[in-house]
């Protein structure tokens, strides 16, 4: 291929030659180069003036080491990308009173004046500067797709479309940025949306033409799933690599995206209208999401893509680690350390802020809906009785897992509610589920916090902190866990609705309107024998550390009945726990990890 360097004076000494300013006329004297070779020695000098090139000759691949511009779509060169350590475990499971928001009104995104920016399909679905997961924020710019800091530089020095390498200041600016948000206050860290937040209307989802040869060949089951087949095309665009996993929902694939050459997760609606009007709730959810944090700071998925292919609504992410809770079991249900519980409820606090902020609610909030970014890990040795929420379970484990990177991602909006649109009457899944929820009082943001601190406990103990499928069952063992009987105050207005089929459902849980009707004469044994085994929260996270003191303090402000005396997810990025520090196996890990980071980008 014909290429085309800067001029330079071949009988200059080496010394004259960077002094002079290359003739950027003579460059361009016989045209625009087929490939532009950029060598990026940390040189300040000002980069070539802008070339009038039609856009949709640009490749607007985002590779942030590319040392090759190419600007023939045609001749395209196996250009040395930065790689991320994914796991192909990724494995998720999707289930389908007053307010705390003091959010003023949002604005809202006028779908299509965003679609009309671009030419680019994905543009309907994306707010003109939507991030994608992982940090890899973008921005649109004639048509084309760039790393938002790229994009940003190419403003700044009036070039399009020219990229630049990723030196080894921003790799470690990066790093010091990630240690920041580990260690320091996570308030201070915080980053809300804007004021008033933008809030999406309904997303434009483009129905892919079926240009296959298969297209008359019957792609669903008799439920309305997608069938998935390896290698298999989805569009022009994707291939289908591999099944991740299948729920009411529909089916979560890994598939290669040709356009961005990387792979990606891709989330199959099932052929059903009832699952297809949810998706498109989800999907608003993500792109309001995107459109209030472009650098995704606040650590939630973000979408890449979105697509109707053969009546099946197909959601684009970023392909990430397995689930927090496929992690925990493979490990063997052998708990985390605590210095990464910690760094997991710092960035929990901080999404769910933020979704908060945004007049949303995620409302099922569980370890199967966290995503690592990274599942690699380092086996350590732990001889010791694993805690538990009861005596029956404790076990003995002699090894564990330790995560080398405990960064996450949350996903799965199928379920989030604006607060001020309807509510269903039950959501979330039952371990997790808040008592305002199965008291049928009505329920707001201080559901997702309740959901939270099971989480936590579950980290803890490795094991579920409710495992129940009975509401009644379910009241009487937060009873050991909150330190006493139901609050009489919600207890009244349970029945203050009456009992009847007009009534108060849960009004049956309790005995002449004052206590709570367990155990019954319908309580089996195992039942009784069960929740009497339920330790309280001081018996679960011993206090001999100031760590686990301040941590038992944080869960006693979320275990609260009621939600409107529960603590927020702001007044939780406030706790002193926070600010304590423990030295465990997270630690030793998080050391582990930097040292070879800090071998691989060649520091010292």
């Amino acid at each position: 291929m014909a290429t085309s360097q800067a001029p330079s004076n071949h009988h200059e000494s080496s010394s004259s030659r960077q002094e002079r300013k290359p003739n950027w006329a003579e460059f361009y004297k016989h045209g625009i180069p087929k490939e532009v070779i950029v060598i990026d020695d940390d040189d300040d000098s000002p980069p070539p003036a802008p070339v009038p090139v039609p856009a949709t000759q640009y490749d607007s691949r985002p590779n942030a080491n590319a040392r090759t511009v190419t600007l023939n779509q045609s001749t395209r060169h196996a250009d040395k990308k930065r790689k991320t350590a994914v796991s192909t475990g990724y494995d998720p499971i999707y289930n389908p009173a007053p307010s705390y928001s003091t959010t003023q009104t949002p604005h809202y995104i006028n779908s299509p004046s965003a679609a009309s920016i671009s030419t680019d399909r994905t543009a309907s679905a994306l707010h003109t500067t939507a991030a994608t997961s992982l940090g890899s924020h973008a921005s649109i710019n004639n048509g084309l797709y760039m790393p938002h800091a790229a994009a940003a530089a190419a403003a700044e020095d009036g070039v399009v479309g020219q990229k630049r390498k990723r030196t080894r200041k921003a790799v470690a600016d990066e790093a010091k940025r990630r240690e920041s948000d580990v260690q320091g206050d996570p308030w201070s860290c915080y980053v809300p949306p804007p004021n008033p937040p933008l809030k999406a209307r309904d997303v434009h989802v483009q129905v892919m033409p079926d240009t296959s040869y298969m297209k008359h060949q019957k792609v669903d089951d008799d439920d309305g799933h997608f069938i998935v087949v390896p290698d298999s095309e989805l569009g022009d665009r994707y291939q289908i690599t591999k099944l991740l996993g299948q729920g009411t929902f529909g089916k979560v694939v890994e598939a290669y995206d040709r356009k961005k050459r990387s792979k990606c997760a891709i989330k199959i609606i099932r052929s059903v209208q009832k699952y297809r009007d949810a998706s498109r709730i989800e999907l608003r959810v993500l792109r309001t999401l995107s459109a209030n944090d472009v650098e995704n700071r606040n650590k939630c998925i973000h979408l890449r893509d979105c697509f109707d292919y053969r009546n099946h609504i197909c959601i684009v992410t970023d392909l990430l680690g397995q689930s927090v809770f496929d992690f925990l079991k493979a490990n063997q249900f052998v708990p985390f350390p605590s210095s990464q519980i910690q760094n997991f409820a710092r960035q929990l606090f901080t999404s769910v802020a933020f979704l908060h902020d945004l007049n949303l609610i995620h409302t099922d909030l569980k370890p199967e809906n966290i995503l690592l970014v990274n599942s690699q890990y380092q086996t350590f040795t732990y001889n010791r009785t694993i805690p538990s929420s009861s005596t029956a379970t404790s076990r003995q484990a002699r090894q564990r897992r330790v995560l080398l990177d405990s960064e996450i991602r949350l996903i799965d909006f199928g379920s989030a509610t604006f607060d001020d649109e309807y509510h269903s009457s039950v959501v979330s899944t039952r371990h997790y589920r808040a008592p305002e929820i199965i008291l049928n009082l009505g329920w707001s943001f201080p559901c997702d916090i309740w959901s939270i601190g099971c989480i936590l406990v579950e980290f803890f103990t490795g094991d579920a902190l409710f495992q129940t499928h009975d509401n009644l069952e379910h009241l009487a063992m937060m009873e050991p866990v909150c330190g006493g009987r139901l609050d009489t105050k919600l207890v009244k207005q349970v029945m203050a609705g009456g009992r009847g089929s007009n009534g108060n459902q849960a009004a049956k849980y309790f005995v002449r309107g004052q206590r709570l009707d367990y155990p019954n004469n319908e309580t089996t044994r195992a039942s009784r024998k069960y929740v009497k085994a339920m330790k309280q929260l001081h018996e679960i996270i011993p206090q001999t550390t100031t760590f686990n003191k301040q941590f038992l303090d944080l869960l006693r402000k979320i275990f609260v009945y009621d939600p409107r005396q529960r603590i927020t997810a702001k007044q939780a990025l406030k706790h002193p726990w926070f600010r304590e520090s423990i030295v465990d196996d997270g630690t030793e890990a998080t050391r582990i990890r930097m040292e070879r980071e800090r071998q691989v980008n060649g520091y010292r």
